[in-house]
């Protein structure tokens, strides 16, 4: 799944219907993923394990692709 299409996915997850849900979505979808990319950060620390550059960046582009919705 594309970055664009990972952050459309994860804001319909989010959205009920109306102009206002849809922002609310948007945000419940920026908060889920930055809670991804901390774990990600985390678990390299905490593990001592390398996560592949491609996997941060990755959800970087989702979280930008979500802030232009």
């Amino acid at each position: 799944m594309t970055p664009e299409e990972k952050a459309k996915d994860l804001v319909d997850k989010f959205t009920v219907v109306g102009l206002q849900q849809r922002n609310e979505g948007i945000q419940c979808a920026i908060i889920a993923v930055d809670e991804i990319v901390k774990e990600i950060q985390c678990n390299a620390l905490d593990f001592g394990a390398e996560v592949p550059l491609i996997v941060y960046t990755y959800w970087k582009n989702v979280k930008h692709e979500i802030q232009r919705l």
